[in-house]
């Protein structure tokens, strides 16, 4: 048998190209390749004092976010695995609310390659595997993880966890989760844990996701609508769960799902609630590209929503939200990725847009053209599109034409926001 050649460098773009040629497979989803590279590596177990397990649709980052910060406010140390990055692959790793350094990435990379003896991993595993080194290392009171793809079969899916949460149930990634709410919600509650709770952010009663909770022996299933509620009261609003209540928390345009979720989940890992930190980490909650509010004065929004689920939620802050429904006018920058379902998705926005924007991704291969994003404009009804080279140029242009009293809305994919921001800061 060949020796493996150990791959070593001190770049992490040249460790991120390495991991890309690595695999044929952009996603490939199962356990044995990482199951095996993480016992060789001893990375299932983090060392921390809690683990908790996000999957869904939407929302996940959101929830993370919040928990993350409350629990900091606390004065605990916290760690977070997510993705996709916005800007830089660093963020997939925060470490008390701080992207990992190049050098931990590297120190982690090369600790997954030296124990892969061999074992193909695609991309997102062996990122995955550096970054449960790279938390393990820090020994931290809690380590929150967000499930790539589905849950089942998700690389994140090998932790020992405490507390397992699905934020929300959405047709998206049919050809790897399958085509009804139902074999999704299946891969998702793959992710429930023996003994532990499990959080179910999503309102609708899915069999496979009850049947799967059954199966894996959790020790509390909890639902949203059923369990934990929130409701609306003007401009406040409040959340429950049993005998617990928080009153006249102040509106934000992130989702109350997701907050009401955090809420709970926070309680079932023996946290406690406090009225006052509540509202300051709401007031303090942000994530780049989630509902994010980039000038006031014109208008200026951003907001990743790439799929029907939570374009739906996009519309309805738009319709509903005091600041936002009381605009002259919504002007639209949209590029999506020609996998998700783009005809559904921009109808839904058809009668809260009154002109569209349309430009490429730049050096984008998953990316829809800007002309089949037209066409399907076009055959949606939709005769006020104008059609630029690029996503830049196509906000440049949306910017320049913008009246003082409208909004002016960039929405479609995590790479669409990243595009504007970058233009936006720079």
């Amino acid at each position: 048998m060949s020796e493996q050649i150990i791959f070593k460098s001190q770049s992490l773009p040249d460790w991120l190209f390495y991991l890309e040629s690595q695999h044929t497979k952009e996603i490939d989803l199962g356990l044995e390749r990482v199951l095996t590279v993480a016992d060789n590596a001893k990375v299932r177990d983090l060392q921390a004092n809690k683990v908790v397990l996000v999957a869904g649709t939407n929302g996940k980052g959101t929830t993370i976010r919040f928990i993350e910060q409350y629990l900091l406010a606390l004065g605990k140390t916290v760690g977070v695995y997510s993705s996709p990055h916005m800007f830089e692959y660093n963020e997939r790793v925060r470490i008390n609310g701080e992207s990992a350094s190049d050098q931990d990435l590297i120190d982690a990379f090369s600790f997954i390659e030296h124990h892969r003896q061999g074992t193909g991993l695609s991309y997102f595993e062996f990122g995955t595997l550096a970054g449960f080194k790279l938390l393990q290392s820090k020994q931290l009171d809690y380590v929150l993880v967000e499930v790539g793809l589905g849950g089942r079969l998700d690389a994140t899916n090998i932790l020992n966890h405490d507390v397992s949460v699905i934020t929300s149930i959405g047709l998206d990634h049919i050809d790897w989760l399958g085509d009804t709410i139902e074999k999704i919600g299946f891969e998702k509650a793959g992710i429930f844990n023996q003994g532990k709770p499990a959080i179910v952010g999503e309102p609708a009663k899915i069999d496979s996701i009850i049947e799967q909770a059954k199966v894996h022996h959790v020790s509390e299933f909890i639902q949203f609508g059923q369990d934990y509620l929130f409701e609306q009261k003007s401009d406040k609003w409040s959340f429950s769960y049993g005998d617990i209540c928080f009153n006249d928390l102040p509106n934000i345009l992130i989702p109350k799902q997701n907050i009401s979720t955090s809420l709970v989940t926070l309680l079932k890992l023996d946290v406690q609630l406090e009225q006052t930190l509540i509202e300051q980490t709401l007031m303090q909650l942000s994530l780049p590209g989630r509902m994010q509010i980039v000038s006031m004065q014109p208008l200026t929004m951003v907001d990743v929503a790439h799929n029907a689920h939570a374009v739906n939620y996009l519309r309805s802050m738009l319709l509903n939200d005091s600041k936002l429904k009381s605009v002259s006018s919504v002007c639209a920058v949209i590029a999506m990725m020609k996998d998700k379902d783009i005809k559904e998705t921009l109808q839904l926005m058809t009668d809260v847009v009154d002109e569209w924007y349309v430009g490429d991704l730049e050096g984008n291969g998953r990316a829809a053209s800007k002309e089949y994003i037209a066409e399907t404009l076009s055959s949606l009804g939709q005769t006020n599109v104008t059609v630029l080279p690029t996503i830049k140029q196509a906000w440049q242009s949306a910017c320049a034409n913008q009246n003082k009293d409208s909004l002016l809305l960039g929405f479609g994919s995590f790479y669409t926001v990243a595009d504007i921001l970058n233009q936006v800061e720079n």
